[in-house]
């Protein structure tokens, strides 16, 4: 027979066991926890993200996310410092005198506006925010206004709102007027022919040089060596030579119905859509008309004889 003393024994021991399996037991998994957390830990900082935030879930993650924020940051730090801060001012886009006048980059100055009529070319000045340290070369510029054309030639290459558009070939005739303005061949019978007076047009200029002519132009009709009674039409048309009286006289073509003794001026012709113009000039030359030789040639329209005198 157990004595009671045993029995307390035997049930304290009963009692300490599970007691010492549970601390046991909680000592492993709290081991097991810190050697996979520190693994984890070495994992995502050798590895990518997925794989960490696949073996241990929010650890990697959060870690992650802080080094995600971290790059974010310093890329906005970067493009702060590129950029400078904020965008540059565009002086053109203010339209009001105060407000140009107390904006440190600009200045109310002004700027040289063309228009184009039936006097040619009329510039003036008009007032204007611009830059008050100007860079590149002068340029030209055009937009449209309710309608209207508006030219402005800048003494630099200025930032100007999107309607603003450079001024080249395909841009309105007012283009044409600027210092700028390349050549434009193609362009230059419409600029000249949209005077439709002698002293508009002889006033006329281009980069600088007059460029138009007043011509008595004579229609005479498709090339078939009769001369017509078609009424001449004065046209302003470009021409080289402007205003120049130099030619002298010269001995007709021996042909048609021209007398060979008799004297001449420079006969200058060319074929219009069909029709043989004829033009008589001492002095400018036309600009596209080939000048009529005394000698015939196939190519040569007899109506070059039309207004021999």
């Amino acid at each position: 027979m157990l004595r009671p003393y045993c029995l307390s024994i035997l049930m304290c021991a009963t009692l300490v066991a599970p007691l010492a399996c549970k601390d046991n037991g909680s000592d492993s998994t709290t081991d097991g926890e810190t050697s996979t957390s520190a693994a984890t830990t070495t994992t995502g900082s050798t590895t990518l993200p997925t794989t960490s935030s696949t073996s241990t879930g929010e650890t990697p993650t959060t870690t992650a996310s802080a080094s995600t924020t971290e790059a974010t940051t310093t890329t906005e730090a970067t493009t702060a410092t590129s950029t400078g801060g904020p965008p540059p001012v565009v002086c053109t886009a203010i339209s009001e005198e105060f407000e140009c006048k107390n904006t440190d980059e600009c200045k109310w100055g002004g700027v040289v506006s063309y228009a184009f009529g039936n006097q040619g070319c009329q510039g003036s000045i008009n007032m204007f925010c611009v830059d008050k340290a100007p860079s590149g070369g002068a340029t030209a510029w055009y937009r449209e206004v309710d309608g209207d054309v508006e030219v402005l030639e800048f003494g630099y290459t200025p930032e100007l709102p999107p309607e603003w558009k450079p001024c080249g070939c395909d841009g309105p005739l007012a283009c044409l007027c600027t210092s700028v303005t390349e050549a434009c061949p193609e362009r230059q019978e419409d600029y000249c022919g949209f005077i439709t007076t002698e002293l508009g047009c002889d006033n006329v200029t281009f980069m600088g040089k007059n460029t138009c002519d007043w011509f008595k132009v004579w229609p005479e009709g498709p090339s078939d060596n009769m001369c017509t009674q078609n009424l001449s039409k004065d046209r302003c048309l470009p021409a080289t030579d402007v205003g120049k009286n130099t030619c002298t006289k010269t001995a007709l073509p021996p042909f048609g119905a021209c007398n060979p003794m008799s004297t001449y001026d420079p006969t200058y012709w060319r074929d219009a859509n069909g029709t043989v113009e004829i033009i008589t000039s001492c002095g400018p030359v036309p600009v596209g008309f080939t000048q009529c030789e005394s000698v015939d040639t196939p190519e040569q329209p007899d109506e070059c004889t039309c207004n021999c005198q």
